[in-house]
């Protein structure tokens, strides 16, 4: 839906959940531990939303669908799409033990996909989690093997993933003092994941991929899903700085399943105004 033409932004309205999937027949969706990597646990729900016909979800964390918390401000919580008898035919998952490790037949996975959504990144300090202590930030890793996979199958070119805002010297992708506070912290605390994201960044710009690097504002834990995302337009006012994980991912299936922005990246946030806090 379109809104005040002043601003130049545009949201999409993600209300329904009986809009259905164009023509798509397979999604892949990778996730896994942080606040960047929970929108790949919640772009499997967008995709049952829009009606895709089979999901295949690869994961080092497939217990983590069990959590009824997915650290979000979803009303009601989650239940396991796997255990819903009116989604467990729709849903492959594939478990594998670490990004750090070569997977040799991950092509397998991605034959006749019509896209492919990563969410490995992580961009919050590591002390916060101590599996990312143990085992490491994978975006570079994993969508490296990722990257590899698609261009093995050799059927599937588009790839939708997630990235950060603040991560690159002089960026104004986003004209919002958060920016500025982003980049500080990269600078200093942050920059195992800053190091990580721009590796990852870098290898799809290489690659020959149709990708769209996704840079959503702040997605805090308590933000309740607003149903739509407003798109950041060079120029025009800053889009708000918080907004809900859902919202990330939904944007993130639109842009899989009807692409947009081709070899590009794009900050997605809430209505303009909205402040960082929930």
């Amino acid at each position: 839906m379109k809104v005040n033409p002043q601003q130049h932004t545009y949201a999409g309205d993600l209300s329904g959940q009986s809009q259905s999937a164009a023509t798509c027949r397979k999604l892949v969706v990778l996730y896994g531990i942080g606040g960047l990597s929970d929108i790949g646990r919640h772009a499997i729900l967008a995709a049952l939303e829009k009606q895709v016909e089979h999901i295949t979800v690869i994961t080092e964390y497939p217990d983590m669908l069990d959590d009824e918390n997915w650290e979000c401000g979803c009303t009601n919580g989650h239940t396991n799409p796997f255990n819903d008898e009116a989604h467990e035919s729709k849903l492959t998952m594939v478990k594998i033990d670490s990004w750090k490790n070569e997977h040799l037949n991950l092509s397998e996975h991605f034959h006749e996909a019509d896209a492919v959504i990563s969410c490995l990144g992580h961009r919050q300090p590591g002390w916060k989690n101590k599996e990312l202590i143990n085992k490491g930030l994978v975006a570079s890793d994993g969508n490296k093997q990722v990257i590899r996979a698609m261009e093995e199958a050799n059927d599937v070119s588009r790839v939708v993933t997630i990235s950060s805002f603040g991560l690159n010297r002089g960026d104004k992708a986003w004209p919002h003092w958060a920016s500025k506070l982003m980049r500080l912290f990269f600078l200093t605390f942050m920059r195992k994941a800053r190091k990580d994201l721009q590796a990852m960044e870098k290898l799809f710009y290489e690659s020959s991929l149709d990708y769209l690097i996704v840079k959503p504002v702040g997605i805090g834990e308590d933000v309740v899903p607003a149903g739509k995302y407003f798109l950041q337009e060079p120029g025009e006012e800053a889009v708000g700085g918080n907004m809900a994980k859902i919202d990330v991912a939904r944007f993130m299936v639109d842009e899989a399943i009807q692409p947009t922005i081709v070899r590009g990246s794009k900050v997605v946030g809430s209505a303009p105004g909205t402040p960082m806090s929930g």
